[in-house]
């Protein structure tokens, strides 16, 4: 059998991670349920628990880092703009 080599886009904990420390509010849940990363458009969907989101805050003063918020307004997921970006540490 060949051996198959398979290689991630980007690293989707690290880039979850660096977007976080550009954004306002860290205060977020510790475990993801999934995280999708879309090539083309450049974005990464976090779920951090399975809910109908309801609306959206931004984190950071780009807006490239939003929070999905559920009808209670808890923090459900996150959708990162420009992903790649933040495979490189954040610099404030």
């Amino acid at each position: 059998m060949a051996e198959v080599k398979v290689r991630m886009v980007i690293d989707p904990f690290r880039t979850v991670g660096n977007a976080l420390s550009c954004a306002k509010k860290l205060k977020l849940p510790q475990t993801m349920v999934s995280v999708d990363y879309d090539d083309e458009a450049d974005i990464t969907y976090v779920k951090f628990k399975h809910a109908k989101i309801v609306d959206n805050d931004p984190l950071d003063d780009k807006g490239l880092v939003i929070a999905s918020l559920d009808e209670r307004g808890k923090d459900v997921g996150l959708v990162i703009m420009k992903a790649s970006k933040f495979t490189k540490q954040c610099k404030n």
